[in-house]
């Protein structure tokens, strides 16, 4: 009986698994023409392949700029902007203010 060496997982009848790298003899004939051609095996008696591992690139995580936070006492911020431009300062808060002109 003719070996075949697995070059990737196959799955075949009845209910087998087979993964890269093992020798079977229980293929079902009428697919070993096309696992061959389709280079999924390869006789077992020839030279072996080189079975090529993916290259996995390692990620690099963006690193987040730590921002700072102004002490604020009690809530209050005397450095306080008008960041939405309705013409208060520290909007929703017991310190809201109209803006100052300087």
């Amino acid at each position: 009986m003719a070996r075949y060496r697995v070059l990737q997982g196959i799955d075949y009848p009845p209910n087998k698994r087979v993964e890269a790298g093992k020798i079977v003899e229980d293929l079902p004939a009428t697919s070993i023409a096309w696992l061959l051609e389709s280079g999924a095996i390869e006789e077992a008696d020839k030279p072996t392949k080189k079975i090529e591992e993916p290259v996995v690139e390692p990620t690099v995580e963006p690193v987040a700029e730590k921002v700072e936070e102004p002490i604020v006492a009690d809530g209050f911020d005397a450095n306080a902007t008008d960041g939405d431009g309705d013409g208060f300062l520290q909007d929703g808060t017991p310190h809201q203010r109209p803006v100052e002109e300087k």
